[in-house]
């Protein structure tokens, strides 16, 4: 997927890019706006060495959006189904196996999030600015 915004921060090899809200989000809901928002800021790899005021084109891959999802969504349900084999095996006691499924559920969002801090700047799951659209204008010239 690919966003035009503009750089309105520089962070190392990473830009903050400010997206506006297209009329097409509203109906969705997928993304990261927040239903009131009229842009979001997001943080993508700045290989084009793009400035502050910047106009950009960030892309996203789409194999990330697919493995979040994975690990966000399919992981807990496997989780869940391991708790209840281990319930019907070993303990026989339904309420264990809510339990369990609560313990392993709130165990690998906790794993997850040590991942996220881990995989947030990896190219699969970050945003880059591909070009540069307009370069902002000095005062001086």
């Amino acid at each position: 997927m690919k966003e035009k915004g503009v750089v309105t921060a520089l962070n190392g090899k990473f830009a903050v890019v400010k997206v506006d809200k297209r009329d097409e989000c509203s109906k969705c809901g997928m993304c990261l706006f927040p239903k009131n928002a009229s842009s979001v800021d997001f943080n993508a790899k700045n290989g084009v060495f793009a400035k502050v005021g910047d106009e950009v084109i960030i892309e996203t891959q789409k194999d990330g959006k697919l493995e979040g999802a994975l690990l966000a969504f399919l992981v807990p349900l496997l989780l869940i189904g391991l708790s209840a084999v281990i319930t019907y095996i070993f303990i026989h006691v339904e309420i264990w196996m809510l339990i369990l499924s609560v313990i392993f559920v709130l165990l690998w969002y906790t794993i997850l999030a040590v991942i996220d801090k881990k995989l947030k700047n990896s190219l699969s799951f970050c945003p880059i600015i591909v070009s540069v659209i307009n370069k902002e204008k000095n005062e001086d010239e």
